[in-house]
């Protein structure tokens, strides 16, 4: 009995064993094997620091791999060392051959804890030979450095000439790099040399007076200011000028002169004038004799001996009291005045002197600064006026109540952009038949025209120079128009010695492009005055336009691999004031989109990670794109391949997945995936982030390194 069950417990296993055999089978030929790699454990990172200061050097291991380990810089091998400019974050993989790849090892971070440079600012940007200036340095909580290696946020000294200063920030024994320079010129002033326009006039006649040769302030002897100026002279006099440059001031130049003729015959007048009732009030003119109109095309009434004195408000109905006139012939001299009495004589039933010359007022906006919120009216006062009244609606403050009056804007008139003034003059007879009289002005804010402007780096380009660290640099300028009126004389500046040549870098050549519009400065290098790559133009109200700048560096011998640049534009509005922006990081001049561009001005940073190898500037592979759109960088572009040489190009995920693979690759690859699982996106478009690749060139060259996909 046993034996039988025995017997039938072997057959049954036999075909067991056969079924299995035979399933096993027929699934091998149903489902056949599609990855016959056993992908390796990821590698474990292990720095012999996590914190350093700049070009410190660390040492990454990595253990656990038993094939080769590539680094995210681009190394080879299971130990490098790396000497980072900014904080890095280091990953590896381990390859066990061509396509089987580990997961990425966990992330080893070294930051690098050097300081902010300092910000310098001088006591003058202009000195004269043997004067002292002071340099302050803030924005540094540690040891602040200077070139003659003296220490301390302040420096005093005599420089001997024109000098460029820079300083740097110890914290924690890590130096910062130098701060953005700062140049103290030195100055000798140019004697300036004097002209006139006229070296004789009359009396009362203006005369313009130049100086040339003087770059800076010009000082006259009468205590006036500028260049060119309009003066009206009462007696012969001589003029000297000074040229001012900061504190410093040339010798005196010659003298110019300018001759004033004595006044000429005085008019035939009647010197004593009466009214004619029932009028209270007499008539100047009637006091000119007929013979004087061949000889005199005008005439002056003025209530003082002098030109200077305050001309008669109503020469046709003036009060009883002295008043002087003058006449000017067809040269422009003026006569000597000659005094007119006049007597008023109450008349019965007389008309009051306020409705035969009535109060009469005008008023004319005489300068406006809205920036700084002054705002200066003049008032024209005419008839009877005697007194006058300014009034705001808008609660300012008035400084001068003349006939010229001073308002400071307040608050409520810069929010509504206007002011309202009033002026009036009190009723002069109380409650007789006469009144007062009264006039208004509206001025309003000058339309407010806003600039903007953002800068976009693009990837650098490392460039096949043997021995020498070549790299290219593309900048991308938008100047944007963001008021309501067209801007002209637009001008764009960028001083490349400030961003490369204070670090050690040499700039070696500039290129420079704009969209029509435009004009660029084709003596444009970027550094000492040449900082002007645009230098006119227009753009319309809300509208962009853009210039792009390649500059070619070596930085072989930079103290630095980061770079920061900015640049700034102007343009005049319709105004004639000038509008101005500093440039910010990216696409966007007004990122935060509250409609100010001016505060926003982040600088445009660029790091090289590394000082490429002379066997890696013969192929150019970039550190990773920007597939976004926008024109700039949006295919991963591989440079400098012999045209008779293929590329097979291999992209992976952190995962070690096959992403993208193109066996004669053609510079298209767009940041999508053609392998794997489909992504969420229904483009396949490739999540941003960090991405291992291989290529082999058909000349049996290889490279596998990361990159980054940002869009």
């Amino acid at each position: 009995m046993n034996k039988q069950v025995l017997n039938k417990f072997n057959g049954y296993f036999r075909w067991t064993i056969m079924l299995l055999l035979v399933t096993q089978y027929a699934l091998a030929f149903a489902q056949p094997v599609t990855d016959t790699c056993q992908h390796p454990e990821p590698p474990v990172i292990i720095g012999s620091a996590k914190f350093i200061c700049r070009n410190e050097p660390v040492t990454l291991t990595a253990t656990g791999c038993t094939g080769t380990v590539v680094w995210s810089n681009g190394e080879t091998g299971s130990s490098i060392q790396v000497k980072p400019q900014q904080t890095t974050k280091y990953t590896a993989i381990c390859r066990a051959r061509p396509g089987c790849i580990s997961c990425f090892a966990d992330v080893w971070k070294i930051t690098v804890n050097t300081p902010e440079p300092p910000q310098l600012t001088t006591s003058a940007n202009v000195i004269c030979p043997g004067s002292t200036v002071t340099l302050t340095a803030t924005n540094c909580a540690g040891i602040i450095h200077w070139p003659d290696q003296s220490t301390g946020s302040v420096w005093v000294g005599k420089p001997a000439q024109t000098t460029t200063f820079h300083a740097t920030c110890e914290q924690e024994n890590c130096v910062s790099n130098p701060s953005r320079p700062v140049s103290v010129q030195m100055a000798t002033p140019v004697v300036p040399v004097l002209s006139v326009s006229n070296h004789e006039i009359c009396m009362g006649q203006p005369v313009q007076l130049s100086a040339s040769g003087c770059l800076g302030t010009v000082r006259w002897t009468d205590g006036g200011k500028g260049a060119l100026r309009t003066v009206t002279p009462e007696q012969t006099s001589r003029y000297r000028a000074v040229c001012e440059l900061g504190s410093c001031r040339s010798d005196s130049s010659g003298p110019v002169s300018v001759r004033v003729r004595p006044m000429g015959a005085q008019l035939v007048l009647k010197t004593n004038l009466s009214n004619g009732c029932p009028f209270q009030t007499a008539d100047l003119s009637k006091a000119i004799a007929e013979t004087n109109a061949a000889e005199y095309t005008s005439y002056q009434f003025r209530m003082g001996p002098t030109l200077a004195s305050a001309a008669v408000q109503s020469p046709g109905a003036v009060s009883a009291g002295t008043y002087f006139i003058f006449g000017r012939n067809t040269d422009g001299c003026y006569t000597n005045p000659v005094a007119v009495m006049v007597n008023i004589t109450n008349c019965p039933n007389a008309i009051p002197a306020c409705l035969s010359n009535p109060p009469t007022l005008a008023v004319r906006l005489d300068s406006l600064d809205w920036t700084k919120g002054v705002v200066r009216m003049a008032a024209l006062p005419g008839g009877s006026t005697q007194v006058i009244n300014w009034q705001s609606d808008g609660g300012g403050l008035f400084t001068d109540t003349g006939l010229v009056a001073r308002y400071l804007l307040s608050e409520i008139d810069r929010q509504r952009g206007k002011a309202l003034f009033t002026l009036s003059t009190p009723d002069p007879d109380g409650d007789g038949p006469c009144r007062g009289a009264s006039v208004q002005q509206t001025v309003m804010a000058p339309p407010r025209e806003i600039i903007g402007l953002s800068k976009k780096v693009s990837e650098p380009i490392w460039l096949t120079e043997k021995g020498i660290g070549l790299v290219e640099l593309t900048y991308q300028l938008t100047v944007v128009n963001a008021g309501k009126h067209s801007l002209t004389n637009i001008n764009l500046a960028d001083d490349l010695d400030a961003a490369f040549s204070a670090s050690g870098a040499i700039v070696r050549s500039v290129r420079v492009h704009a969209d029509s519009g435009f004009i660029v400065n084709p003596a444009y290098t970027g550094r000492g005055a040449d900082t002007t790559l645009l230098m006119g133009g227009s753009l319309a109200p809300e509208k962009q336009a853009h210039s792009w700048l390649t500059v070619q560096v070596d930085v072989s011998r930079a103290n630095t691999l980061t770079f920061i640049n900015r640049a700034t534009v102007q343009g005049v509005d319709t105004n004639g004031m000038i509008c101005r922006d500093r440039s910010t990081n990216g696409m966007e001049a007004d990122p935060d989109k509250n409609g100010d561009p001016g505060d926003n001005d982040e600088p445009t940073l660029v790091t090289l990670h590394s000082i490429l190898s002379e066997q890696d500037l013969t192929l150019f592979i970039p550190e990773g794109f920007s597939p976004n759109g926008d024109g700039i960088n949006d295919r991963f572009v591989i440079k400098l391949v012999p045209a008779s040489v293929t590329v097979q190009l291999e992209v992976f995920n952190r995962w070690g997945h096959l992403v993208y693979q193109n066996t004669n690759y053609q510079n298209d690859w767009d940041g999508t995936a053609n392998q794997g699982i489909s992504v969420a996106d229904s483009k396949n478009e490739l999540p941003d982030g960090t991405y291992y690749y291989q290529i082999r060139l058909s000349d049996g060259r290889e490279y596998v390194r990361f990159l980054t996909l940002a869009r």
